[in-house]
């Protein structure tokens, strides 16, 4: 029975084989157009995600005290914006390694290894996150601080640029209230002259 079994098996197999088409249709044996498949990493993703969230925050803190058109004006602005986003975003990706470290070392501790080790090396990892989310903190108040700065200087120069320009037309102004006074005074000066002419006539 079991070498019949067997030769049973042996010839429904080989019919299997036999029926098997020598090539699968469409496809080539030019291994070119075969593309390798690429699965992106976990850590990929993750430094994807850190990435993102420091460009979002650069962009929302630059249009709460910059304009578009001054941030598109400025190279600088840009190219600065850049760096900070950098370097922001590493600093996001340390922490989530730090949490994610610390996530494991404690479900570690949980499945039983309560070795004192293991509980050294979970308060280093704390205290590694902790210093990473203070540095975070004092990196997000110097690039505000340095944004503030920015807008202070583009203020500055901006208006400087709006009294020269005022002070070819005879009118010297640092901004808009500045410059309704002086054209009011300017009328009203003009008024003066004219009675006082006007008195002497007579």
């Amino acid at each position: 029975m079991k070498e019949s079994s067997k030769g049973k098996f042996r010839d429904s197999l080989g019919d299997l084989l036999n029926d098997l088409p020598d090539e699968v249709e469409g496809l080539n044996n030019n291994s070119e157009e075969l593309q390798p498949v690429r699965v992106e990493s976990g850590q990929a993703l993750q430094l994807n995600k850190a990435k993102n969230k420091a460009e979002k925050v650069m962009n929302s803190l630059l249009t709460f005290y910059l304009s578009e058109e001054i941030i598109a004006e400025h190279e600088y602005i840009r190219a600065k914006a850049q760096l900070d986003e950098s370097a922001l975003s590493m600093l996001i990706r340390q922490m989530q390694n730090s949490e994610t470290a610390i996530t494991l070392l404690m479900e570690t501790i949980h499945e039983g290894d309560v070795s004192p080790r293991m509980f050294e090396v979970l308060s280093d990892l704390q205290r590694t996150l902790l210093d990473i989310i203070k540095s975070q903190t004092m990196y997000m108040v110097a690039i505000e601080e340095n944004a503030k700065k920015i807008s202070r200087d583009v203020d500055v120069y901006h208006n400087n640029e709006s009294s020269t320009s005022n002070k070819q037309s005879g009118i010297k102004s640092r901004g808009t209230k500045d410059l309704m006074r002086a054209l009011q005074d300017t009328i009203k000066e003009e008024d003066i002259q004219d009675v006082d002419g006007n008195e002497n006539e007579e």
